[in-house]
């Protein structure tokens, strides 16, 4: 049965139809009063058509906001595979006119997977005819593209190489990654009648590269953690930061973390060494600020040039969901000061993929800052820490996280851009895929989810990961609970 007589189907599922028996039946809404966001690869859309897609949505989750994936060189983001590899990139028009001061040429970042595929022609007129808004959604890539002169923009690490893999990436102080980036937002926003942008960089400074302080960091090399490139280091000149000094202070860090994964206590155990290291050298602290920095100072162009363009035009931020386990990344992501420079921020909530990722970042930060603690104490002080109260540790990659999990970040968002004008959508998690025997989303997982967003104050939602990944039942678990909220 192919996604359309499943939709049609008079049940969906036996739960789903449970769920539904105590709410109205859905209708695409002729006046939504809330914000109904939903992240569009490009995959169903040339599987089965734009109306189609758009119908479906509407009708199971009265969808009135698309995050179309518009730049990617990731196929597992597109759910979509051309005859030939895929080699990704632009999905829409390149106009060069827009593009200045940047080595990249934009011709060359066109995907030409798709040759006759123009994502935003195709999407952005039947959309508008629905009353559905598009926004652009752009999020770094984890690996280096394939594109000429793409390295000469990457993070150096350092160890002195590009850092060619998450969580690296183009560095934020090399002017040919912010002017490009500035060219493809004009490009968009000049060239098509879209509603705004999302930008999502999923990356963090040196310091938490160094600890591997994310999920799946244990993986990470600190010899690769960055930028040490010339960029960065003629910038910290500038501002009076002794580069010398930064690199000596990362390279005992980087023997500190070698130790603690090859078991090697340190006399004094692992936390007194560390900031035995942060106070022999503040530098590391130093560095970290300089890097989420030139992180902010991007939100803050991209910001800019968006408005210049069309005050009534959106920007936002993706929030990486590191900040639900990462204290440090946390302390970071400052949201009274995102606040001048934030139309709207989408923090990742997905609360069924979360119990691993809670336990992959212990079992890396477990190995150096929090080698001390045995794992089921680490996790009670990330709770603690984090005001979170999820399961403990034996049942946790089972279980996930809970709905009271996305409104308590809800409402901690919410409370920390009070009195000021942005607006929280966040992200719900809709089949974000997650290991076997491992926490699945159900419809009423999705319906309470999206129920304890609403009840922590959010003005809206985005549904997430990806329209492709997502079954249609649980898709309709978001719909319901709009319903039973009379915000559709």
């Amino acid at each position: 049965m192919d996604r359309r007589e499943f939709i049609k189907s008079a049940a969906l599922t036996s739960a789903s139809a449970a769920l539904a028996a105590t709410s109205a039946p859905a209708q695409p809404p002729a006046a939504p009063r809330t914000f109904v966001g939903i992240q569009m690869d490009i995959g169903q859309i040339l599987a089965q058509g734009v109306d189609r897609v758009l119908d479906d949505i509407q009708r199971l989750a009265h969808v009135n906001a698309l995050f179309l994936y518009t730049i990617t060189y990731m196929e597992e983001r597109v759910h979509a595979r051309p005859a030939a590899p895929f080699r990704g990139g632009n999905f829409a028009t390149v106009h060069p006119q827009y593009y200045h001061d940047t080595i990249l040429k934009p011709e060359d970042t066109r995907s030409t997977d798709f040759p006759n595929l123009d994502i935003l022609a195709t999407v952005v007129p039947a959309a508008r005819k629905r009353g559905i808004k598009t926004f652009c959604w752009i999020i770094e890539d984890n690996t280096l593209p394939q594109v000429p002169n793409m390295d000469k923009l990457w993070e150096v690490g350092l160890d002195g190489h590009p850092v060619t893999r998450h969580p690296g990436g183009p560095c934020f102080n090399n002017p040919n990654y912010t002017n490009y980036l500035l060219g493809l937002v004009e490009d968009y926003t000049r060239s098509y009648p879209v509603d705004g942008i999302m930008f999502g960089s999923e990356r963090q400074g040196p310091l938490g590269y160094s600890l591997g302080a994310y999920h799946n960091g244990a993986r990470a090399d600190p010899a690769t953690t960055c930028c040490f490139c010339s960029f960065c280091e003629a910038k910290a000149r500038r501002l009076g930061i002794d580069f010398a000094r930064v690199r000596q202070g990362y390279l005992a860090l980087e023997k500190y973390v070698g130790a603690g994964r090859a078991n090697q206590r340190p006399i004094d155990g692992y936390y007194v060494a560390f900031w035995r290291l942060l106070l022999d050298y503040p530098e590391i602290l130093v560095w970290e600020r300089f890097w989420t920095n030139g992180q902010q100072e991007t939100y803050r162009a991209l910001h800019t040039k968006v408005k210049s363009i069309n005050p009534s035009l959106q920007a936002g931020w993706h929030i990486w969901q590191n900040s639900s386990w990462n204290p440090i990344y946390r302390a970071e992501q400052d949201f009274a000061a995102l606040a001048p420079f934030t139309d709207y921020v989408k923090p990742v909530l997905y609360n069924n993929c979360a119990g691993e990722r809670m336990i992959s970042y212990m079992e890396s930060v477990g190995a150096n800052i929090h080698g001390d603690l045995p794992r089921a104490e680490l996790l009670d002080f990330e709770y603690k820490v984090l005001n979170c109260n999820e399961a403990p540790l034996d049942k946790l990659a089972a279980a996930g996280f809970s709905a009271d999990y996305v409104y308590r970040e809800t409402k901690r968002t919410i409370d920390s851009f009070a009195g000021t004008s942005t607006l929280v959508y966040p992200g719900i998690d809709i089949d974000v895929p997650t290991a076997s025997g491992h926490s699945k989303c159900t419809p009423e997982g999705v319906r309470d989810a999206v129920l304890a967003a609403y009840k922590g104050g959010a003005q809206g939602v985005v549904l997430s990961r990806s329209y492709s990944e997502m079954k249609p039942e649980n898709l309709r678990g978001a719909g319901i609970a709009l319903e039973s909220l009379g915000l559709v």
